[in-house]
């Protein structure tokens, strides 16, 4: 369920932002999260300075970017496909900035993921909106670099880091879209129920119940069997591109895909194992990086 929420919210943010400006759109989510998850806002003295740099990271910075990137897509399927890099990157940014060691089975998987992207990147028709690919790349990496930070976070849950996602994203994005965009009057004004629909269910079914869903998972599942499962969802953002927005994959965006999405596995896999080793099958920290790594969606 999890893994079809996320999956169809590339084709839902690809409407919704068709119709609002990108980044207006991103801050009218973010403002009913913060309201939602209000009741679980504290603050962790001592913890402020790292839970405001992840949430400016996780939230304002890579939000603008990748709903951006969505609105200059042509197909969200090679989007949602893309987004998988933030698990090599994340793993990468660990290794160079936490001093955290990999062996040659995530190091192929990060190789392959790469490689997948390049297969897709260099197919005619993806070549006509490269800069989206970058935007959302940059996107991918901003997050990957919030959950390095949230790794040094202390006692902050995850409905706790939420609200404070919310509450620092929707003014930021609210004034970055007042000065970069327009419109915004009239497409509130034009928006129909359908749009207002796109507005809850980012905020609710992603957001809330998306991520929620994760944390109640890893309480109650080890880490080796939820985490791979995730892997799941770019496969639905690619076939919900096909289904409702009739786009179309040539052989090379396909062979891509899957190399990348193996690639992912299996630093999927290698990391969910490397948790268990440690003893973090219910742990709070194995569920922030996994929880926010899925942000992007």
């Amino acid at each position: 369920m999890i893994c079809a929420i996320w999956g169809w919210n590339f084709v839902i943010t690809k409407v919704a932002v068709s119709h609002f400006p990108p980044i207006f759109f991103t801050a009218l989510r973010f403002l009913l999260v913060a309201a939602l998850m209000l009741p679980w806002l504290r603050w962790r003295k001592g913890q402020m300075w790292l839970v405001l740099s992840a949430a400016l990271c996780m939230g304002t910075l890579h939000f603008s970017l990748m709903v951006t990137g969505i609105a200059l897509a042509d197909d969200v399927s090679v989007v949602a496909v893309v987004t998988q890099l933030g698990v090599p990157i994340a793993t990468l940014m660990a290794v160079l900035m936490l001093g955290e060691r990999i062996r040659w089975k995530r190091s192929l998987g990060i190789a392959l993921a790469f490689g997948g992207t390049m297969v897709i990147s260099f197919d005619p028709k993806v070549l006509s909106y490269q800069g989206a690919l970058i935007l959302c790349l940059i996107a991918v990496t901003v997050m990957s670099f919030g959950q390095i930070i949230i790794r040094r976070i202390r006692d902050v849950d995850t409905f706790t880091m939420q609200a404070w996602v919310g509450l620092i994203s929707a003014p930021s994005l609210l004034l970055i879209s007042l000065l970069a965009e327009n419109g915004h009057l009239e497409s509130v004004q034009s928006a129909s129920a359908w749009h207002w629909t796109s507005v809850i269910y980012a905020a609710v079914a992603v957001s809330v119940i998306g991520h929620g869903g994760t944390y109640f998972l890893l309480r109650r599942y080890p880490v080796s069997i939820v985490n791979p499962g995730f892997t799941l969802a770019p496969v639905l953002g690619v076939l919900s591109g096909v289904m409702f927005l009739g786009e179309q994959l040539s052989a090379r965006v396909l062979i891509g895909t899957a190399i990348t999405l193996f690639g992912v596995l299996i630093v999927a896999l290698r990391e969910a194992q490397a948790a268990e080793a440690c003893g973090a099958t219910s742990a709070e920290p194995a569920l922030e990086p996994i929880a926010n790594r899925m942000a992007g969606q």
